[in-house]
């Protein structure tokens, strides 16, 4: 596995979205004002004590400056709020005893297995999916700051705003990773797909900067 200092901050450049949305989006339900899970400046230190980061600062000067970020969607397994409009969660596992689903509702959280629990007849799969469907009130510059736990070891994901990749990122223990991009108005996609390790997902915010 890939070390947590070979990952690198990109600023992602997402596809052009439809600014009308489709009935159903027009449908879901309005979950108020926005609620950022992690503080803005906790997320700024984050940003920064990653590699690339001064390249996207030059690029984005407001990424450092945590007074003008204002959060615009946040997603947990129990709560949305803001523009957040789908939690779309594949393939989470539930362990009895552990990790099953209703304590991971009570914490809000979503768990995905990796190797381990054979005996209990585990299919022992990496294949975790979560989409977090949002709106981008206007065009601009955002960050998508996801929370994540591993479990019992070293995990790595890959993280998507709609079809832009930002690479794999590994974790050990509980990891805040910024992932800025320039989003036009309307619906955006903020995917994670699981690579290897258990983890927890714990929850994302995204700031208009």
């Amino acid at each position: 596995m890939s070390d947590a200092n070979d990952y690198r901050i990109q600023m992602g450049e997402a596809g052009t979205s439809d600014a009308r949305p489709m009935k159903r989006e027009q449908r879901a339900a309005r979950n108020g004002r926005a609620k950022a899970l992690v503080s803005a400046a906790s997320a700024v230190r984050a940003l920064k004590a990653t590699v690339g980061a001064g390249d996207v600062i030059a690029r984005v000067p407001s990424l450092a400056a945590p007074r003008q970020w204002l959060p615009t969607a946040s997603f947990t397994v129990c709560r949305k709020t803001g523009t957040a409009t789908y939690l779309d969660i594949w393939d989470a596992d539930h362990f009895d005893g552990y990790t099953d689903t209703q304590k991971c509702v009570a914490d809000c959280r979503a768990w995905f297995s990796a190797d381990g629990y054979s005996f209990w007849d585990a299919p022992q799969t990496k294949t975790g999916r979560i989409n977090c469907y949002f709106q981008a009130p206007t065009a601009g510059n955002y960050v998508c700051t996801v929370q994540l736990q591993s479990d019992n070891g070293p995990a790595r994901v890959e993280c998507l705003i709609d079809a832009f990749n930002y690479g794999p990122l590994p974790f050990n223990g509980a990891k805040t990773q910024p992932h800025p991009a320039m989003l036009s108005a309307g619906y955006h996609s903020f995917r994670i797909r699981q690579q290897s390790g258990a983890f927890f997902f714990i929850g994302l915010t995204v700031w208009k900067v």
